[in-house]
């Protein structure tokens, strides 16, 4: 049967933008880009032919025509989660979807996860490898392994999260290049001349440059060329094979204690790290909470023991 209603995913969208007043929250909920959340907005609020939110500078508060709008949805949405449950405790065989990048899979998540399936073998887990990509949702797992800006206030879909620094390393072989050894210790301003100047930065994103707020503090932006690279295990072997700079974080502890890359400038960003997200949209099966715990301590364990540049 055709039916008139918008597109479901806008409703998602609204209905997380309503609950926190705020698209940027909404967008790390549902790992969007504050972009698409913005975007989504718009599109539900062309096809209703009505104003939803009311913006302001630093705040987005809802409309009459909104809060209508986020009561039915809401009791719509818990219909479904409760339908959705008796499914769910039908389904003894149901799986537990993690979406995380192969950068953080491989470095982090499938040592402490072996554990884990040593203890609860029947425990199926899936991962997706797409949660960095323009078209990953956060309501298609179950939960989500993410890069993102650390919070200072407790958030019901946020598990846990381990802030590490982020901090730029290069391979020997480019110091020996440039005439320097590997025990070459530099200063944030050195970037700034040459021929260290012409150095390519290695990054994930060009619209979301975190080479210019490690060097906010410098009186110029860095004018060194970029090179996108988005695998982040591609950019690790990129800087392993003296490409140029890479800002590396604790996961490549290996790297550096095996002196396949060195971190001659000591200065750190910080305020990032690595957040364990709930799937709010998602009844939590006793599989997955099982699993969310489990990863939260270890994500908690991690954020104890980090080591820094030294």
């Amino acid at each position: 049967m055709k039916h008139d209603l918008p597109p479901l995913d806008t409703l998602k969208v609204f209905e997380a933008s309503a609950r926190h007043l705020s698209f940027s929250l909404a967008a790390d909920e549902l790992c969007l880009s504050k972009g698409a959340v913005s975007y989504q907005i718009q599109k539900l609020e062309g096809s209703l032919s009505c104003a939803l939110f009311r913006r302001t500078t630093r705040q987005v508060y809802l409309t009459e025509d909104g809060q209508e709008l986020l009561k039915t949805t809401q009791g719509v949405f818990n219909e479904l989660r409760h339908q959705f449950a008796q499914f769910t405790n039908n389904n003894e065989d149901q799986q537990v979807s993690i979406a995380v990048t192969t950068y953080v899979a491989v470095r982090w998540l499938s040592a402490n996860m072996a554990g884990f399936i040593e203890k609860h073998p029947d425990v199926s887990i899936v991962l997706h490898h797409s949660v960095n990509s323009s078209s990953f949702n956060l309501s298609d797992v179950d939960m989500a392994l993410r890069w993102s800006p650390c919070r200072k206030r407790k958030e019901a879909n946020r598990l846990a999260e381990a802030a590490l620094p982020m901090f730029p390393v290069c391979s020997p072989k480019l110091l020996k290049r440039m005439g320097h050894s590997p025990q070459t210790v530099m200063t944030q301003e050195m970037i700034l001349q040459k021929p260290w100047c012409n150095i390519p930065l290695l990054c994930e994103d060009r619209s979301e440059d975190f080479w210019d707020e490690w060097s906010k503090t410098l009186p110029e932006k860095l004018a060194n060329p970029r090179r996108v690279i988005n695998d982040s295990n591609v950019r690790v072997q990129a800087a392993i094979d003296g490409q140029g700079w890479m800002l590396a974080d604790e996961l490549m502890r290996n790297e550096l204690n095996n002196d396949w890359l060195v971190n001659p400038l000591k200065d750190c960003l910080t305020g990032y790290g690595y957040a364990l997200l709930r799937n709010p949209s998602r009844v939590v099966n006793p599989k997955a909470q099982l699993l969310g715990e489990w990863l939260s301590e270890k994500l908690n364990h991690t954020n104890e023991h980090l080591q820094y540049p030294s």
